[in-house]
């Protein structure tokens, strides 16, 4: 079992021993359970007696229990609920399983957001500081803050041998991500950063101030890549982030990006599909109803300025390995077109 990950703002970090209460390993199905998750409460006196995770006076430790809790349980639908506060976690979060054929809900008790904040990660790895890892299919989170954490945070991490399908990533803020808010190796990769999936749905989020220092280009609001196909990006707004606000990479078709605000972001595009060298084009990306400030991270004006080697800077771009004018466009067919319903706007459209 794993110990306690979370706790809460101005608690005491406490290891949480001992396992959980035994439940039904066959219990009669159920439609719907809610399990729900309180660090404070959990490690109090008595909590191991009490911890069962089916009321908020017995509430378990952290999310990977409340899997744990759920495992047993013969569920079609499960609901974990996380108490208000700001948790700073050791490590990333791990959501590794899902009600089979059903929906795993993250959510929060009560309308107040969670926070989770990587400020205080025991990690040296280069690839791993996001605030959640994602390895189960059909899962929802929503109402989550993520700040603070160096690569990203949502990472939704299928494989070319188990793709990752059906992950909801809707009503939550993304903030001071990437390099520049926290130190240690590897830079920023994405908010939202996604491989080998199928269906990811991201929506009415605001992404804000995702920023690297070293290698700025780098970070983006939504990274789909590897074969990410199906992937729609509706209603969110994107601030102030240092890479591209939406970017995919070799392979991933049909990427929609619809009715979304972009104010003061972007390095050379507002979405881009890149590649490297021995990697293939993306196709049937759509960009359309979206608003678009008319200057990008770097105060460049979008077809009129330049940055870096690329010139112009422009809302829709592709290419190949180093960002230069010499490596842009090669797909036998445009990786992104326009709907034709694209707005510029001259002040914040929030």
């Amino acid at each position: 079992m794993r110990r306690t990950s979370l706790v809460a703002a101005g608690t005491v970090c406490v290891a949480l021993a001992g396992v959980l209460p035994a439940l039904p390993a066959t219990a009669a199905p159920v439609e719907q359970l809610t399990v729900y998750v309180n660090p404070a409460v959990a490690t109090g006196a008595g909590a191991l007696e009490r911890g069962t995770g089916r009321t908020l006076d017995t509430a378990v430790a952290s999310i990977e229990e409340a899997q744990d809790v759920l495992r047993t349980r013969n569920v079609r639908n499960a609901t974990v609920l996380l108490s208000a506060g700001t948790y700073r976690p050791a490590s990333t979060i791990r959501v590794t399983w899902a009600p089979p054929g059903g929906r795993l809900t993250l959510g929060t008790v009560g309308a107040a957001a969670v926070t989770i904040d990587c400020g205080t990660f025991e990690d040296t790895s280069t690839n791993t500081e996001y605030g959640m890892t994602v390895t189960a299919d059909n899962v929802t989170v929503s109402n989550y803050v993520f700040q603070n954490c160096r690569n990203g945070g949502i990472r939704a991490a299928g494989t070319s041998a188990n793709r990752l399908a059906g992950l909801d990533v809707t009503g939550n803020t993304f903030r001071r991500l990437g390099g520049k808010f926290q130190s240690g190796p590897g830079n920023g990769y994405g908010a939202v950063h996604a491989t080998y999936t199928t269906g990811l749905n991201v929506e009415d989020n605001l992404f804000q101030n995702l920023e690297n220092t070293e290698s700025p280009a780098a970070m983006h609001g939504v990274y789909v890549a590897n074969y990410a196909n199906d992937t729609v990006i509706y209603n969110n707004r994107f601030e102030l982030i240092s890479g591209d606000p939406v970017r995919s990479r070799n392979r991933s078709d049909n990427t929609t990006v619809e009715s979304n605000k972009f104010w003061r972001t972007g390095a050379y595009a507002i979405f881009s599909d890149w590649r490297f060298d021995s990697e293939g084009c993306s196709t049937n990306g759509l960009f359309d109803r979206n608003q678009v400030g008319t200057t990008s991270y770097n105060n460049d004006r979008w077809n009129e300025d330049a940055q870096g080697s690329i010139n112009p800077v422009r809302v829709r771009l592709w290419g190949h390995d180093a960002a230069t004018n010499a490596n842009l466009y090669g797909c036998s067919s445009d990786p992104i077109t326009f709907g034709g319903n694209n707005d510029y706007v001259t002040s914040k459209p929030w």
